[in-house]
Parts: C-alpha cells; structure tokens; sequence
C-alpha cells in the first residue's frame, strides 16, 4: 500500500463517517428532575450525556445527572459502571432516579447513576456510528512555516462489540525546511467480556518523514480492561502482540518485526458549562525482534465545545523511536495542533 492510498484511504473514511442518521418512531417519555416533560427517541447515552430526539428539537444532549424518569418501548442494552449489561424495555419507575429495565428473566431496578451507557439495539447502522471530524490551519509569517491538520474519529457500537476508526493527517511546509508528513489511520475491533474485560485486534497504517518511515503496516490482536467507566470519566488498559512491516524513507528497503504492545487510555468529560473533553492515550511497544528498540506514542486532546456539536480542539503528539529505520532520521517526533471540529 502506496502513501497515495493511505490518503485515498483516509478520504474515503471522511465520507464514511459524515453519514445522516434516518427518522425513527418518537414514543419514549422522560421526565427532568425540574418536573419537565420529553416525548420522544432515546438515541444513546454516552459519556454522561443522553441524546434524544423530538419533532420540535431535533437531536439533543442532555446531561444523564438531569434525568428523574424514563419510559421506553424499545429494546435497549443498559450498561453499568461494574459492567454488567442488560437488555430489555425501560418501564416507568415509581422512583425517582432509578430505571425499571423489563428483561427476558423478570424486571431490574437499577440506580440511574451507576447507569453509563444506553442503546436500542434495534438501531439501524448510521444510528449506532458517533464520533467527531476536525481540522486546523496555522501559518507564521516570521518562519514562513505553514502547517495543517486533519483528523477523525468513528464508533460503531453493537451489544456486545465496538468498533473504532480513527485517522489523522498532520503537512507541515517551510520556506526553509522540505515538507513532511505526518499520517495514520488504524481500525480497531472490541469483544466486550464480562466483568469490564475485552478482547480484540489492530489493523492500521502510518507515516512519518520525521523518523525516516515511509509506511508501517501493522496487525495484531490482545486484550485489556476497562478499570473505570463513569459518567464523568473511563480508564482501560490493554496490552497486545502486532506484526509489523516498515518501508524505509528513500532506501526503499523494508522489515518485519514481531512487536508487543502495552496501552494506557484515559478519559474525562463533563458537560456543564463550559463542556470540556480531555482525552490522553499512551502507546508502548517494545520491538521483540530487535531486542532494545522502543518505541512509544504519547496522544493528549482538550476539545471545548463553542457551540451545540462545534468544537475547539488543543492537541499534543509525541511519537518516539529509540532506533528509527533511517540512518539520519529524527528520535522524536512531537508538535501541538490547534483545529475546529464537528461532533456527528
């Protein structure tokens, strides 16, 4: 695979993940803390805030910590911070802040704070795909350095897996310096287990003129857990064995490796004003065929919503190589992006 199809690659994602959601019967009842009324669509719960739509308003998020009752004819998979899930229909509770779920096996009442996610999995595709697309542009004009920035997320949610594409794209151009590039895009699989454990697998691409890579291609499989899943925050750890295959800058040579993998992912969120987004993700992957080659990624994001689904994105990347494949190729890689994004 070519750096021209990785774009093309990373295009074709953009169009896939900017799809419209279709309309849907609008039955279910939720009542606000306040004593105020919704009839409508239970979209999904994530992340500390409810989606749900109406005739009048449209799609709407609304904070969980808000919400006294909920009522639904649909069949919805409910899942709780200890993650143990449940599927059936919501029944109105005599209770405030407590979900009445109608399973197969006999009705559950569940405390609505322990609650952390909501689907109805009778959803069509582009109902159960989230995920946000942003993009930056920065130029100095004492450096004459100009830069810009493309990146995208996408998830897609059944009951039991997740699946997970993300891409990004960072050119950067001086009057002083050749341009580089800096790009990937990987797709990830996850097998919900019990008991907030997980299994699943890595397919991705990246490149690096920095480090002297003109393409890694890498796959592989492991397993991890979620240590926490609030409303207001989610660790997971996750550890993973990859086959790599790097194509050298300019030599035109080329290595496959076996390399393991260690990841660390946390997240925390609120959505009272203003709603904040913080996200760090650090990669270790030590090379099991060339022992004492490291490498690492250290990704840190604070999105800040401007408006309704409007973004600001603050960014900062560390990609490092202990011994990178090219002779004169950089150790580091790092920079900070600034972007304006949509959430979908």
């Amino acid at each position: 695979m070519s750096r021209v199809s990785a774009r093309a690659a990373l295009g074709l994602a953009c169009f896939f993940l900017i799809a419209v959601a279709s309309a849907a019967p609008k039955t279910d009842v939720l009542v606000f803390k306040n004593g105020d009324r919704l009839t409508g669509e239970i979209k999904s719960l994530q992340r500390g805030r409810l989606s749900f739509n109406t005739n009048a308003t449209g799609t709407i998020g609304i904070e969980w910590d808000d919400v006294a009752y909920l009522s639904s004819d649909q069949n919805l998979q409910v899942e709780l911070e200890n993650g143990q899930r449940y599927l059936g229909h919501l029944r109105q509770s005599d209770q405030a802040a407590a979900l009445n779920v109608q399973t197969p096996g006999g009705q559950r009442r569940l405390a609505m704070d322990e609650v952390v996610y909501l689907n109805p999995i009778e959803s069509t595709f582009v109902e159960r795909l989230d995920g946000d697309i942003s993009a930056g542009y920065n130029f100095t004009k004492a450096s004459d350095v100009t830069q810009f920035n493309l990146s995208l997320e996408g998830n897609y949610r059944t009951e039991k897996r997740v699946t997970t594409l993300t891409a990004g794209s960072v050119l950067t151009d001086s009057s002083d310096n050749d341009s580089s590039e800096r790009a990937d895009i990987a797709l990830r699989y996850i097998r919900l287990r019990p008991e907030r454990w997980f299994t699943g697998g890595l397919f991705g691409f990246e490149t690096n003129d920095e480090l002297g890579l003109d393409l890694r291609t890498s796959i592989g499989g492991g397993g991890g857990r979620f240590l926490r899943q609030t409303n207001h925050n989610n660790i997971a750890i996750l550890g993973a064995l990859l086959l790599s295959h790097e194509e050298i800058d300019d030599s035109g040579s080329t290595e496959d490796s076996i390399e393991g993998q260690v990841s660390l992912n946390m997240q925390w969120f609120r959505y009272d004003e203003p709603e904040l987004d913080f996200s760090t993700r650090l990669d270790i992957i030590p090379n099991l065929s060339d022992f004492g080659r490291v490498r690492a990624e250290l990704d840190v994001s604070l999105k800040w919503e401007i408006v309704s689904d409007l973004f600001w994105d603050l960014s900062f990347y560390n990609s490092f190589d202990s011994d990178p494949p090219a002779v004169v190729a950089e150790k580091n890689d790092y920079g900070i992006i600034t972007s304006v994004g949509w959430d979908f």
